[in-house]
């Protein structure tokens, strides 16, 4: 398990955070220091930093239901 405050890079940790809310459908703002993700969500989230990210004009209903979300 990875928590968001232990990402030493800044960088990545705000890139993180962009990424899990931009999944979520919420504000980069709502994402909490001490959230948590396993092993695969991590990947996944650096996965879609690497390809560019989900696409921004899906609207959060319409994507795949993921129930690691």
């Amino acid at each position: 398990m990875i928590r968001l405050r232990e990402i030493l890079d800044p960088d990545l940790r705000l890139r993180i955070r962009d990424a899990i809310a931009r999944r979520r459908g919420m504000s980069p703002a709502a994402v909490p220091e001490w959230f948590e993700m396993d092993d695969a969500d991590f990947v996944d989230l650096l996965n879609d930093i690497r390809d560019g990210g989900e696409s921004d004009d899906l609207d959060p209903l319409d994507r795949p239901y993921d129930p690691r979300m």
